[in-house]
Protein backbone atom coordinates (compact mmCIF):
# COMPACT_ATOMS: atom_id res chain seq x y z
CA UNK A 1 0.00 0.00 0.00
CA UNK A 2 1.92 3.24 -0.69
CA UNK A 3 2.32 5.79 1.78
CA UNK A 4 0.01 8.61 2.43
CA UNK A 5 0.81 12.00 1.48
CA UNK A 6 1.83 13.86 4.75
CA UNK A 7 -0.17 17.25 4.88
CA UNK A 8 -0.10 20.07 7.20
CA UNK A 9 -3.26 22.50 6.97
CA UNK A 10 -2.79 26.40 7.30
CA UNK A 11 -6.19 27.86 8.51
CA UNK A 12 -6.07 31.83 8.27
CA UNK A 13 -8.93 32.13 10.99
CA UNK A 14 -9.64 35.28 10.68
CA UNK A 15 -10.36 35.67 7.08
CA UNK A 16 -12.42 32.62 6.81
CA UNK A 17 -14.46 33.38 10.34
CA UNK A 18 -15.45 36.88 8.60
CA UNK A 19 -16.34 34.99 5.12
CA UNK A 20 -18.40 32.07 6.29
CA UNK A 21 -18.99 31.68 10.49
CA UNK A 22 -19.80 35.31 11.16
CA UNK A 23 -22.81 34.59 9.17
CA UNK A 24 -23.46 31.33 10.75
CA UNK A 25 -22.74 30.62 14.17
CA UNK A 26 -24.02 27.04 14.18
CA UNK A 27 -20.96 25.95 12.67
CA UNK A 28 -18.57 28.28 15.13
CA UNK A 29 -17.69 25.08 17.71
CA UNK A 30 -16.08 22.86 15.04
CA UNK A 31 -13.62 20.67 15.14
CA UNK A 32 -10.92 21.52 12.48
CA UNK A 33 -9.03 18.33 13.35
CA UNK A 34 -11.68 15.97 11.92
CA UNK A 35 -13.44 18.04 9.45
CA UNK A 36 -9.88 18.16 7.39
CA UNK A 37 -9.17 14.68 8.07
CA UNK A 38 -12.51 13.78 6.73
CA UNK A 39 -12.50 16.05 3.66
CA UNK A 40 -8.61 14.58 2.87
CA UNK A 41 -9.34 10.68 3.87
CA UNK A 42 -6.43 9.49 1.17
CA UNK A 43 -3.89 11.92 2.93
CA UNK A 44 -1.99 11.80 6.75
CA UNK A 45 -2.54 14.90 8.28
CA UNK A 46 -0.37 15.69 10.27
CA UNK A 47 -1.40 19.12 11.74
CA UNK A 48 -3.67 21.67 11.06
CA UNK A 49 -2.49 24.64 12.35
CA UNK A 50 -4.98 28.01 13.02
CA UNK A 51 -3.82 31.33 13.04
CA UNK A 52 -6.07 33.73 14.79
CA UNK A 53 -5.58 36.67 17.51
CA UNK A 54 -7.65 37.41 20.69
CA UNK A 55 -8.87 40.87 20.60
CA UNK A 56 -8.39 43.23 23.78
CA UNK A 57 -11.04 43.33 25.64
CA UNK A 58 -12.07 47.29 25.74
CA UNK A 59 -11.98 46.40 22.22
CA UNK A 60 -14.76 44.19 21.95
CA UNK A 61 -17.65 42.93 23.25
CA UNK A 62 -16.86 41.24 26.69
CA UNK A 63 -18.88 38.03 25.64
CA UNK A 64 -18.10 37.83 22.07
CA UNK A 65 -14.46 38.02 23.37
CA UNK A 66 -14.96 34.99 25.95
CA UNK A 67 -16.62 33.23 23.28
CA UNK A 68 -13.24 33.21 21.37
CA UNK A 69 -11.29 32.61 23.87
CA UNK A 70 -13.74 29.28 24.75
CA UNK A 71 -13.10 28.14 21.75
CA UNK A 72 -9.42 28.46 21.15
CA UNK A 73 -9.35 26.76 24.67
CA UNK A 74 -10.94 23.85 23.20
CA UNK A 75 -9.24 23.80 19.60
CA UNK A 76 -5.82 23.07 22.11
CA UNK A 77 -7.48 19.96 23.17
CA UNK A 78 -7.09 18.57 19.97
CA UNK A 79 -4.08 16.53 19.20
CA UNK A 80 -3.23 17.45 15.77
CA UNK A 81 -4.47 21.31 16.66
CA UNK A 82 -2.09 23.98 16.65
CA UNK A 83 -2.78 27.20 17.54
CA UNK A 84 -0.56 30.40 16.96
CA UNK A 85 -1.49 33.44 17.90
CA UNK A 86 -1.36 37.57 16.36
CA UNK A 87 -1.86 40.12 18.22
CA UNK A 88 -4.52 43.57 17.78
CA UNK A 89 -3.02 46.85 17.49
CA UNK A 90 -5.01 50.13 17.04
CA UNK A 91 -5.08 51.75 13.47
CA UNK A 92 -6.47 55.31 13.02
CA UNK A 93 -8.64 55.81 10.19
CA UNK A 94 -10.45 59.32 9.37
CA UNK A 95 -14.37 59.76 9.13
CA UNK A 96 -15.35 59.51 5.12
CA UNK A 97 -18.25 61.73 5.77
CA UNK A 98 -17.85 65.18 6.18
CA UNK A 99 -16.86 65.40 10.00
CA UNK A 100 -13.54 64.55 8.94
CA UNK A 101 -12.82 63.21 12.69
CA UNK A 102 -10.44 60.70 13.44
CA UNK A 103 -10.92 57.88 15.15
CA UNK A 104 -8.83 54.04 16.03
CA UNK A 105 -10.12 50.88 15.34
CA UNK A 106 -8.52 47.60 16.19
CA UNK A 107 -6.60 45.75 12.87
CA UNK A 108 -5.39 41.93 13.19
CA UNK A 109 -1.23 42.15 13.07
CA UNK A 110 0.98 39.29 12.42
CA UNK A 111 -1.39 36.75 11.23
CA UNK A 112 -0.13 36.97 7.56
CA UNK A 113 3.67 37.28 8.75
CA UNK A 114 2.96 33.74 10.60
CA UNK A 115 1.19 32.08 8.25
CA UNK A 116 3.99 32.84 5.55
CA UNK A 117 6.87 31.78 8.60
CA UNK A 118 5.12 28.50 8.93
CA UNK A 119 4.48 27.23 5.33
CA UNK A 120 8.41 28.57 4.31
CA UNK A 121 9.64 26.87 7.57
CA UNK A 122 7.76 23.42 7.06
CA UNK A 123 8.84 23.78 3.09
CA UNK A 124 13.03 24.43 3.95
CA UNK A 125 12.46 21.57 6.81
CA UNK A 126 10.64 19.06 4.60
CA UNK A 127 8.28 18.23 7.30
CA UNK A 128 4.69 17.87 5.37
CA UNK A 129 4.54 16.93 1.21
CA UNK A 130 1.19 18.63 0.99
CA UNK A 131 0.08 22.08 1.56
CA UNK A 132 -3.31 23.09 2.66
CA UNK A 133 -3.97 26.48 2.68
CA UNK A 134 -7.71 28.10 4.19
CA UNK A 135 -7.61 31.47 3.02
CA UNK A 136 -8.89 33.97 0.46
CA UNK A 137 -6.20 36.56 1.23
CA UNK A 138 -4.16 37.55 -1.15
CA UNK A 139 -1.27 37.64 1.03
CA UNK A 140 -0.84 33.82 1.25
CA UNK A 141 -0.18 33.92 -2.78
CA UNK A 142 3.74 35.07 -2.34
CA UNK A 143 5.15 32.22 0.05
CA UNK A 144 3.21 29.34 -1.99
CA UNK A 145 4.58 31.12 -5.35
CA UNK A 146 7.91 30.44 -3.56
CA UNK A 147 7.33 26.92 -2.37
CA UNK A 148 5.85 25.97 -5.79
CA UNK A 149 8.37 27.56 -7.56
CA UNK A 150 11.32 26.14 -5.21
CA UNK A 151 9.88 22.72 -3.17
CA UNK A 152 8.58 20.05 -6.40
CA UNK A 153 7.85 18.02 -4.46
CA UNK A 154 5.60 19.42 -2.36
CA UNK A 155 1.80 19.01 -3.12
CA UNK A 156 -0.12 22.90 -2.84
CA UNK A 157 -4.02 22.81 -2.40
CA UNK A 158 -6.02 26.29 -1.52
CA UNK A 159 -9.13 26.43 -0.33
CA UNK A 160 -10.99 29.89 -0.41
CA UNK A 161 -13.51 30.22 2.66
CA UNK A 162 -17.12 31.58 1.34
CA UNK A 163 -20.91 31.54 1.45
CA UNK A 164 -22.36 29.86 -2.00
CA UNK A 165 -24.08 33.58 -2.25
CA UNK A 166 -20.41 34.80 -2.49
CA UNK A 167 -18.76 32.65 -4.40
CA UNK A 168 -19.54 33.88 -8.45
CA UNK A 169 -17.45 37.92 -5.99
CA UNK A 170 -14.76 35.55 -5.47
CA UNK A 171 -11.44 35.19 -7.75
CA UNK A 172 -9.38 31.12 -8.02
CA UNK A 173 -7.65 32.00 -11.33
CA UNK A 174 -4.63 33.35 -9.56
CA UNK A 175 -3.63 29.92 -7.86
CA UNK A 176 -5.01 27.65 -11.28
CA UNK A 177 -2.54 30.45 -12.90
CA UNK A 178 0.22 29.13 -10.53
CA UNK A 179 -0.46 25.15 -11.21
CA UNK A 180 -2.26 25.64 -7.76
CA UNK A 181 -5.07 23.42 -6.84
CA UNK A 182 -7.72 25.72 -5.78
CA UNK A 183 -11.36 25.60 -4.89
CA UNK A 184 -14.45 26.67 -2.48
CA UNK A 185 -14.38 25.48 0.52
CA UNK A 186 -16.63 23.10 1.23
CA UNK A 187 -19.38 23.54 3.15
CA UNK A 188 -21.98 20.59 3.74
CA UNK A 189 -19.89 18.77 6.25
CA UNK A 190 -19.31 21.83 8.83
CA UNK A 191 -22.37 21.22 11.07
CA UNK A 192 -21.14 17.32 11.28
CA UNK A 193 -17.81 17.91 12.49
CA UNK A 194 -18.88 19.81 15.64
CA UNK A 195 -17.04 19.37 19.14
CA UNK A 196 -19.04 18.18 21.70
CA UNK A 197 -20.70 20.48 23.83
CA UNK A 198 -18.55 20.12 26.48
CA UNK A 199 -15.44 20.09 26.58
CA UNK A 200 -12.64 18.95 28.85
CA UNK A 201 -9.72 20.85 29.24
CA UNK A 202 -7.69 19.68 32.03
CA UNK A 203 -7.04 20.01 35.82
CA UNK A 204 -11.08 19.64 35.94
CA UNK A 205 -11.91 22.95 34.17
CA UNK A 206 -13.91 22.52 31.35
CA UNK A 207 -15.19 25.06 28.15
CA UNK A 208 -18.76 24.41 27.16
CA UNK A 209 -20.51 25.24 23.73
CA UNK A 210 -21.54 29.01 23.76
CA UNK A 211 -25.58 28.88 23.49
CA UNK A 212 -25.51 31.73 20.61
CA UNK A 213 -23.50 29.20 18.55
CA UNK A 214 -25.96 26.03 19.04
CA UNK A 215 -28.01 24.97 15.90
CA UNK A 216 -31.20 26.63 15.49
CA UNK A 217 -34.37 24.57 16.55
CA UNK A 218 -36.21 23.02 14.28
CA UNK A 219 -39.99 24.28 13.94
CA UNK A 220 -42.37 21.67 15.27
CA UNK A 221 -44.69 19.93 13.11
Amino acid sequence: MPQKHRTIVYIDGYNWYHAIFKHRPEWKWLNIQSFFEAMRPDEDILLVKFFTAIVDEEKLDSDARERHIKYVDALKTLLKVRVILGKFQDREVTCRANCKLKYKVPEEKKTDVNIAVEILSDAFKGNCDSMVVVSGDSDAQPPLQWVKANCSGIKISVYIPALIQEQALRRLDFYRRMGVTAKFLPLTDLKSHQLPNLVKLGGGNVSMRPTVWSAPKQPQT
